[in-house]
């Protein structure tokens, strides 16, 4: 007799997973500390070096990025040394549940952060209804008739952009609330009222929470707001504790089924946004015998521009704009290595690499590896006058990390960042000092390790023996589901599916 197996698996999008295990032991996050009880537990690890970027097409591709090619929003283009938008069509491996649905499965897939839609998938995906930073301005639904659903029951009003509300946290807060509440009813509606073998469901209230409001949480950040945290409570631990709620509210949905296992993951963590990626350009320019602008002329130049008319400012943006990105560009072209976008939390460097950039300054092999030594090493000579420590933990080579048919795609070089305390003032001989102030205004920023929990019928409870790749999920529903031809990276979590019938 053939088992029915089923895979239900709800991410939170950022949640720490120190403060999901403190707050479930201190009591407020009852349905986690449930969760712990019941489940196998553990760390994920995500890619080294382009975590943040990276992390979620690892997820459901179960791929590196030098496969799936995703590492930032926006990526360098060798051609032209620009940047173009990545979207989730330039993917160059499939979601896992194309494998499970091409196998006759049932998949219902809702707000995993920069999938594909796909129309011959057999199931449901709604895409972009409540995401951090969503691939387009209005929800992806498929298929077309689940949109009548969606738009009726389940009506998000404006596009959440988390970014936006960086000056009104209490309007963010209560914001984020409220999606909770109703991503939770969607959610039990789809499992209660939609057949599917696989169902994939992701929060990312967390997400938008952490970065906005790590100043209310944390009483050492230097905007930490007295003020506002006496009129707001801590917002970030008030966004877990909706979120535990959500998952409490799921939880009975699954227990009746002795057949289906469920995973609730965090994809990475959050904490204070303390990193160099903002000096990188001025750092990589003084390391090729450059002068970065003073800090004083930066600041004065930011308070000139705040000072002009707006209709003066609209009218000489895009020339400003188009000036500057003309002067990085002519950089890029005629220097051997030079920075390039990623997330904050790691910094990228490209090198000039001939044949690979129209303008390659730098030869693949001993020069190439020489090159990456010497920058290494400059990189962690830099001292952080506050502290006395470096500014770099490491600096990793991509090819060191990663195959595939896409590194060439990816930074050659990951900067590490020593993230203990704010970067602001540094030093060394090669790039004499630099005194800069983070620009942005979010407070918190992604770290490397989530958490993952796993119960069913035949998963024992306990801890697991080692962190596991975030690219482990994948293959590890497909086994469930009996899938088992997944061109994955990953492999089967053994503590959660040893392979019993």
């Amino acid at each position: 007799m053939t088992v029915h197996r089923r895979a239900i698996v709800i991410g939170l999008d950022a949640a720490d997973q120190h403060l999901l295990r403190t707050w479930a032991d201190q009591g407020e996050l009852p349905g986690f500390a449930q969760l712990f009880k019941k489940s196998a537990w553990g760390l994920t690890k995500s890619p080294p070096g382009q975590y943040a970027g990276s992390i979620w097409p690892s997820f459901f591709t179960g791929a590196s990025p030098a496969r799936h090619g995703r590492y930032f929003h926006t990526q360098f283009v060798p051609q032209t040394y620009g940047y173009r938008e990545f979207l989730p069509t330039d993917l160059k491996h499939p979601p896992f549940w194309k494998s499970v649905s091409d196998a006759g499965k049932r998949v219902i897939i809702i707000d995993v952060p920069k999938a594909p839609i796909d129309s011959s998938l057999n199931g449901i995906q709604i895409l972009d209804w409540g995401t951090h930073d969503p691939e387009s301005k209005s929800v992806r639904i498929s298929p077309a008739d689940i949109e009548k659903v969606v738009r009726t029951n389940y009506n998000r009003g404006d596009l959440v952009l988390c970014d936006r509300f960086a000056r009104d946290p209490g309007g963010l807060k209560k914001t984020l609330l409220e999606r909770v509440e109703l991503k939770t009813e969607m959610i039990e509606h789809f499992l209660t009222r939609h057949h599917s073998d696989l169902f994939v469901a992701v929060f990312a209230d967390s997400h938008c929470a952490g970065h906005q409001f790590w100043h209310l949480h944390d009483p050492d950040h230097p905007r930490h707001d007295a003020r506002s945290h006496a009129m707001l409570g801590d917002a970030l631990k008030d966004v877990y504790i909706s979120l535990d709620q959500g998952i409490a509210r799921i939880l009975p949905h699954i227990d009746d089924d002795p057949d289906t296992t469920l995973i609730v993951f965090s994809s990475h963590g959050i904490g204070p946004h303390y990193d160099g990626t903002f000096m990188l350009n001025d750092i990589v320019t003084r390391l090729q015998g450059g002068t970065a602008r003073p800090r004083g002329i930066k600041t004065s130049l930011r308070r000139l521009w705040r000072a002009l008319p707006g209709n003066i400012r609209r009218k000489v943006r895009a020339p400003v704009i188009r000036a500057t990105a003309t002067d990085k560009l002519k950089f890029r072209t005629e220097h051997a290595f030079f920075a390039v976008k990623t997330n904050d939390n790691c910094g990228g460097i490209r090198l000039n690499v001939v044949e690979r950039e129209a303008h390659g300054r730098v030869r693949r092999g001993e020069e190439y590896d020489t090159l990456c030594a010497r920058i290494r090493e400059d990189l962690l000579d830099i001292i952080n006058l506050d502290t006395g420590k470096p500014i770099v933990r490491d600096v990793l080579k991509t090819r060191d990390l990663f195959t595939g048919p896409q590194i060439d795609e990816l930074p050659d070089l990951n900067v590490v960042w020593n993230r203990e305390q704010p970067i602001r003032r540094i030093f060394s001989p090669k790039i004499g000092a630099l005194n800069m102030a983070f620009p942005g205004h979010r407070t918190g920023d992604h770290r490397s390790l989530g958490l993952i929990c796993a119960c069913g019928r035949q998963i024992p409870p306990g801890p697991l023996a080692a962190p596991i790749s975030i690219m482990d999920i994948a293959p590890t529903c497909a086994a469930i589901l009996g899938v088992t031809e997944l061109d994955s990276d990953g492999s089967v979590i053994p503590e959660i599916y040893p392979g019993q019938a």
